[in-house]
């Protein structure tokens, strides 16, 4: 290590100010030396920011900055010898440089900042790390041709055919390079480090290959389903970055993204080093600034605890909420419970030891898509704001709503992809949960949901709770969701279980004629989607009930105003409830329990959830 000074960071002056690092030209093998200097982001000018992953956070390189001595990481270190130029400076933003990393309060601080300096950047850098296995330039190298081969036919069979083949002849190390992004496309900070508009390069090794041309290679490489399983390509982790903070339409199918909870759920997939930083990434996101002032108002503060932060947010997203919506509690999704079966006292005990309130989302869970999405046209609320108040010091929720049902029988949770098309699978959920949670026998026409003569039928009402209504399958078509006859959802629940079925003998003739018109694979998609990793049951009044994994028998199906689902509560001790999650009930999407409640047939109460 060098005998110069250490550098020694000098607080940042009031503003929106940042540090550039001024990079200085050298061989490959020379020491890096550069200078940090102050800049203004209201005044402009050029720069690169660098994405990296940190990796071991121990600082055992150097740089010597303003001739002194800075302390980086091996990462770091081997991202800026590789975007070093030959011949002249590069100014660069590096937050493990252009951030003091011992001071809690200046990381706070930069964090507000973080979208302002990736936004304006005149080009995102984006270090993969060595090239390891001599693998980086032939990867590359099949993307470019992928998208040449795109650009010249994309619409043919023929090229389908013949393409599908060609990407599955490509040795090992060509598949590579997706594979490889879409790893480092997870991490948590590079949604905003690459989700504007600025474009970006991606350095791997010696080679390197625009961020456009890859998105747009795993953009066409949807269509090909079955051979990105065979090949394990996670392209939706490079389609989800794509210009993520970048305001999408309004009315259009992006319009989901101007809610902050449902960004924060969306990223579950992404990995931070921090879990804080769950919630800190974000807060450059157009959605902070959605008419919430309490969410406009949040800080990044390293200060807090992890528990404190997502209370926090709960908190302002629910008070501030201009819509007077219930999406924060769409979107808790709880692993397990404790069970009012179990043994009392340790119940109890399971419950104190919570880490956070049961109604406030823990970011670092993830069990399934949300149903409330808030494009969604389920309105089992009839629009009714929201009626909340929150207790901050027992951190209890106090919100208005109505008690419809109970739960009488549960399911074990219903695995992924349950509902794909298998003709050579012989124990089907479809099959199975009807018999065990409905209590039927074969499908047919004859009953009638709740036993009301003029309802719907039983198996339409089953096939739509399964795929909550068939919301998504509208979104995907592009259709209003109420100018879909429900003659053609029915037939695209027909036709799954006409097929599903086809060796038995459980599908009355009747109900496969109603599955001649119907698309089994739009039903099978929106069943996945929305089944997968929750559970279906039963209410004491027969009602058909998709909810959350952790819902047992007991558990109170509520309204609750605001919320554009019905709810599961669990009643516990002192008249307060915990919070178990969303669900769909068919029979109660549209308003039908605010017209009990105007008829007087249900009273309205308050809730206290812990």
């Amino acid at each position: 290590m060098s005998s110069l000074e250490r550098y020694r960071y000098t607080p940042l002056p009031d503003g929106p100010y940042i540090r550039i690092l001024t990079i200085f030209p050298g061989g490959p093998s020379d020491p890096l030396r550069g200078e940090l200097e102050l800049f203004n982001t209201d005044t402009g000018g050029d720069y690169e920011p660098v994405s990296y992953v940190w990796g071991d956070p121990s600082r055992s390189h150097e740089i010597v900055c303003n001739d002194k001595t800075l302390r980086l990481t091996t990462s770091l270190e081997g991202a800026l010898r590789r975007i070093r130029l030959a011949n002249q400076p590069r100014r660069i933003w590096a937050d493990q440089l252009s951030i003091n990393q011992d001071d809690l309060e200046e990381r706070s601080q930069q964090v507000q900042f973080m979208n302002t300096i990736y936004k304006n950047a005149t080009r995102v850098l984006v270090y993969l790390g060595e090239d390891c296995n001599t693998e980086a330039e032939e990867a590359f190298q099949l993307i470019r041709n992928l998208d040449q081969t795109f650009q010249e036919g994309e619409s043919n069979e023929k090229f389908r055919i013949m393409n599908t083949k060609h990407l599955r002849d490509q040795p090992e190390a060509q598949r590579r390079a997706i594979e490889l992004t879409a790893e480092e496309f997870t991490r948590i900070w590079i949604v905003q480090e690459i989700g504007t508009q600025a474009p970006a390069t991606l350095y791997w090794g010696d080679s390197e290959c625009d961020w456009d041309l890859i998105w747009g290679v795993a953009r066409h490489l949807s269509d090909f389903h079955h051979l990105r399983k065979k090949l394990g390509l996670r392209t939706t982790d490079i389609k989800y970055l794509y210009k993520r903070f970048v305001e999408p339409d309004r009315a259009g199918r992006h319009a989901n993204r101007l809610s902050l909870m449902y960004e924060l759920h969306r990223a579950a997939h992404c990995r931070p080093t921090d879990p804080r930083d769950r919630v800190f990434a974000f807060l450059g996101h157009y959605a902070v600034r959605e008419g919430n002032p309490q969410l406009a108002a949040i800080r990044a503060d390293y200060t807090k605890s992890v528990e404190e932060i997502y209370c926090d947010i709960a908190e302002r997203a629910l008070l501030g909420d201009p819509g007077k919506t219930l999406i924060t509690l769409a979107v808790v999704q709880h692993p397990r419970l404790p069970s009012k079966t179990s043994d009392r006292s340790r119940a109890r005990h399971l419950v104190d030891a919570m880490p956070l309130p049961s109604w406030v989302p823990d970011w670092r869970e993830h069990e399934s898509h949300v149903l409330s999405e808030p494009t969604s046209s389920h309105r089992a609320d009839a629009s009714r704001p929201a009626d909340l108040e929150i207790d901050r010091a027992a951190k209890v929720l106090k919100l208005r709503g109505i008690k419809v049902d109970v739960l009488e029988a549960c399911s074990d949770p219903i695995p992924q992809k349950e509902f794909h098309f298998d003709k050579s699978r012989r124990v089907l959920a479809i099959e199975s949960l009807w018999r065990e949670i409905c209590g039927k026998t074969g499908f047919d026409l004859k009953d009638r949901y709740l036993d009301d003569p003029n309802g719907d039928h039983a198996v339409f009402a089953y096939t739509q709770t399964l795929s909550s209504g068939g919301m998504a399958t509208a979104s995907w078509d592009a259709r209003h969701y109420y100018e879909i006859d429900c003659e053609e959802w029915f037939a695209q629940g027909a036709a799954y279980l006409t097929a599903a079925l086809a060796d038995t003998d459980l599908v009355s003739a009747e109900l496969r004629d109603k599955a001649i018109d119907g698309d089994l694979y739009k039903w099978t998609r929106a069943a996945n989607g929305s089944a997968s990793n929750r559970s279906f049951g039963r209410t004491a009044q027969d009602r058909y009930v998709l909810g959350p994994k952790a819902m047992e028998k007991g558990d109170v199906v509520c309204v609750l105003f605001g919320g554009k689902m019905p709810f599961v509560l669990r009643p516990w001790d002192d008249g307060k409830s915990l919070f178990v999650g969303e669900c769909y009930v068919h029979g109660l999407m549209q308003g039908e329990a605010i017209e009990l409640l105007k008829r007087g047939e249900i009273d309205e109460e308050t809730f206290h959830i812990r």
